[in-house]
């Protein structure tokens, strides 16, 4: 029976899996993966992505779910109790706590992105961009993120409203964000991929991603592939356990989080072929980190018929992705202040979403180079870390009994997988990864 400070579950699985993938899509490196597909080798990388994702990111995931549902409280919480359920100290709960505040500070960059997205949804439906070179593009750009003050009231307008829609509860303002968010952003998405069928060329989009070039596949794609995967379904941050705690007991937790991961390669490869096709169609290579996002993309959508409403469908889209992500990285927070300072729902929403502010509006205000700086130093040494960590508790610390326990529905093969790949393969993998970095 669910503690009585926990919330009602949700009625089924579906919820689970709808809210999972709309984080991992959210994280799911659209900045990077078009320009890394087609850089290191197409079909061979894409593999290599998929192998490492199976490998390190679902097991990990899975791990998550499992300690939530076994605790039943916040992360912090949950891991205490699954602590104390193998007799091991029960200091681990600070990983917990350490994975929620990671999971706020990424919910300020979440919301950020929303606010840029939305902005430029709205340039391209006014006709501000249309028939824009790339150059005009770029200096509006430069405009704008150097507009800081002009962007600090929307960044805050977003937060509110997360912390809003998290005050609304796991079923109401969560469920929200799988049944309505979800659908809408998948059904824009497919026609936005229909348009660019109709107006671009799909030739050089086959030859660049699709196509096996293994000469260019090398080490540094493997590490790129590998590190692609660790982020994209929010491993470390916390939400796993927090999710899981709030969920119906019994689920197939690994085949739910299975699903999660086919879902986010297939809205990942969609994103990857529209945001290829734009490119080549307006002559521009795709290349990593924001240019690509925010000043390529656009410039092809302000040059294309109907480019620009397809354009701020598929920014809002991106828009509503990234609220929403913020939105759901805040409730590991949620419930830790709520199982550590004795906060209701809409006290700790409140709080969770204030500090997120100020996290978002030192981000806003502070020096391009640091916030780069710390963005590579939370993607390379802090999230690997947390990995590992929750790796080495749940595979090694747990009695395997007290995990078959939580994982019953599995087929026992598939949990004895599991197990396997959670002991020998994600912590040598995460230990060549903070070696490597």
């Amino acid at each position: 029976m669910l503690d009585d400070n926990i919330p009602q579950p949700w009625r089924a699985r579906t919820t689970l899996v709808l809210t999972l993938t709309l984080v991992a899509i959210g994280l799911g490196n659209l900045q990077r993966m078009p320009y890394l597909i087609g850089e290191y080798g197409g079909g061979p990388f894409f593999f290599t992505y998929i192998v490492a994702l199976c490998v390190l990111s679902v097991p990990v995931m899975i791990a998550e779910v499992t300690l939530g549902s076994l605790g039943r409280g916040s992360p912090g919480l949950a891991l205490h109790w699954a602590a104390s359920a193998a007799n091991v100290d029960s200091r681990w709960r600070f990983l917990g706590i350490w994975q929620a505040m990671l999971a706020m500070v990424l919910a300020a960059g979440a919301a950020l992105t929303a606010v840029w997205c939305l902005h430029w949804a709205g340039s391209l439906y006014s006709g501000e961009l249309a028939s824009a070179s790339a150059i005009e593009v770029a200096d509006a750009f430069v405009l704008y993120v150097d507009d800081r003050a002009g962007r600090l009231v929307p960044l805050l307008l977003a937060l509110a409203a997360a912390g809003s829609l998290s005050c609304l509860g796991i079923r109401f303002g969560m469920g929200f964000l799988a049944w309505a968010c979800l659908p809408v952003v998948a059904i824009t998405l497919f026609g936005v991929l229909d348009f660019v069928f109709v107006y671009g060329d799909l030739r050089p989009v086959e030859e660049f991603l699709f196509a096996k070039k293994p000469s260019r596949w090398s080490t540094e794609g493997l590490c790129q592939a590998t590190g692609a995967a660790m982020v994209t379904l929010g491993t470390g941050l916390g939400l796993g356990m927090a999710l899981g705690a709030q969920s119906p007991t019994g689920l197939p937790w690994g085949r739910s989080v299975l699903a999660v991961a086919v879902l986010d390669s297939a809205f990942m490869l969609i994103t990857a072929v529209i945001a290829a096709t734009l490119l080549f169609n307006a002559n521009v290579a795709p290349a990593p980190g924001l240019a690509t996002v925010f000043v390529g993309l656009p410039h092809a959508f302000a040059n294309l018929p109907l480019g620009e409403v397809y354009g701020a469908l598929f920014f809002g889209a991106l828009g509503v992705i990234s609220w929403s992500v913020a939105a759901l990285l805040l409730e590991p927070t949620v419930m830790l202040l709520g199982s550590e300072w004795g906060l209701g729902r809409v006290s700790g929403a409140m709080v969770a979403a204030t500090l997120a502010s100020v996290v978002a509006a030192v981000t806003l205000f502070a020096d391009e180079t640091a916030f780069i700086v710390v963005g590579g130093f939370i993607t390379r040494w802090v999230l690997p870390a947390s990995v590992l960590l929750t790796a080495v508790f749940t595979g090694w610390l747990l009695p395997r009994p007290i995990l078959r326990g939580e994982l019953f529905r599995e087929p026992y093969w598939l949990f004895r997988l599991w197990w396997w790949l959670l002991r020998w393969c994600v912590p040598p993998i995460c230990l060549v990864w903070l070696i490597a970095a």
